[in-house]
């Protein structure tokens, strides 16, 4: 997978700008992880009422961006927005926010997104004709051995429905590798796809949400509404993906797709203090081969190639 490169025209703080912003958002990455977890055990809604939550919060940041702008969805294939909506929305949402249910917050930072980038590497080999590089197939294989290493510590020290939770991580891996393959088939930017799959989201899951329960996040307290509205609409759906997308713009795709390598440590790290759960002496090595995976298959290395 080939790195980009973006134009340096600030220099040094022009790239420490990208490095930040990146960083930003893996952060806010882990931390989601970490609260959602946390609020699902003690507040008052369950995971399809924050999906609801998340979807109108930023349905309603968008609408400027979508009366500005419109939504290109008439130049986008069926089976690719389909993909879309789905892989970055409703579906995806439904499944990290359902494994945090089941399995602790450090093995979501350690399998949603570093599986995506195991079906991102696969599928746009296969579909998009992409090479992968030898680089990049060792950082895949030590992803996948890391995450047979957490596998292997829950027979050891979870309880079993813990894979029900692994279960639903890969699936929104899965989920959002697809995303990635519709959006780059389509040539969509990042805002106009990520506001195709919160406005689909709003139009697809929430009739039938209200449908089976109605209403039921407003029995929530407003300061509990307020919080998982700005948590998963405001910060996580929105933000995370802004300050990502200005990595990228300043560092480059793969540069700054590297810096989620910080996301399953970090992710571990936070959920000791925030939900006590500490790591077994089984998963560190899985934690260890995650983090190096993610940087290898990204691509990136430190400094930007020279032009050639």
């Amino acid at each position: 997978m080939e790195e980009h490169r973006a134009a340096p025209p600030g220099g040094a703080r022009w790239e420490a700008w990208g490095w930040a912003s990146a960083i930003c958002a893996v952060s806010i990455w882990a931390s989601w992880a970490v609260a959602t977890r946390y609020l699902l055990s003690a507040a008052t809604l369950r995971a399809p009422d924050m999906v609801a939550v998340r979807f109108l919060t930023a349905g309603l940041l968008l609408t400027p961006h979508a009366l500005r702008r419109g939504l290109p969805v008439r130049r986008v294939p069926p089976l690719s927005l389909a993909a879309i909506v789905g892989g970055a929305g409703f579906a995806f949402s439904l499944c990290n926010t359902g494994g945090l249910v089941f399995a602790p917050a450090g093995h979501n930072g350690a399998m949603t997104a570093p599986l995506s980038a195991v079906f991102t590497g696969l599928l746009a080999h296969l579909v998009l004709g992409e090479r992968l590089s030898r680089r990049s197939l060792t950082g895949l294989g030590l992803i996948l051995a890391g995450v047979a290493t957490l596998v292997g510590a829950t027979l050891a020290g979870h309880s079993p429905s813990v894979f029900i939770g692994h279960a639903l991580f890969a699936c929104a891996g899965l989920l959002f590798a697809l995303y990635t393959i519709a959006m780059r088939r389509a040539r969509l930017s990042a805002l106009d796809a990520v506001a195709i799959s919160i406005f689909g989201s709003v139009l697809v899951y929430l009739p039938p949400y209200l449908l089976l329960f109605g209403p039921r996040f407003l029995s929530a307290p407003p300061g509990e509404l307020a919080l998982q509205g700005l948590l998963h609409g405001g910060v996580a759906a929105t933000l995370s993906v802004v300050l990502f997308n200005l990595g990228v713009g300043r560092l480059g795709a793969a540069r700054a797709a590297s810096m989620a390598a910080l996301n399953p440590g970090l992710t571990a790290l936070l959920a000791i203090p925030a939900l006590g759960e500490v790591p077994s002496w089984l998963e560190v090595p899985g934690f260890a081969a995650l983090t190096v995976g993610v940087w290898l298959a990204s691509g990136a290395r430190l400094a930007p190639k020279s032009p050639a």
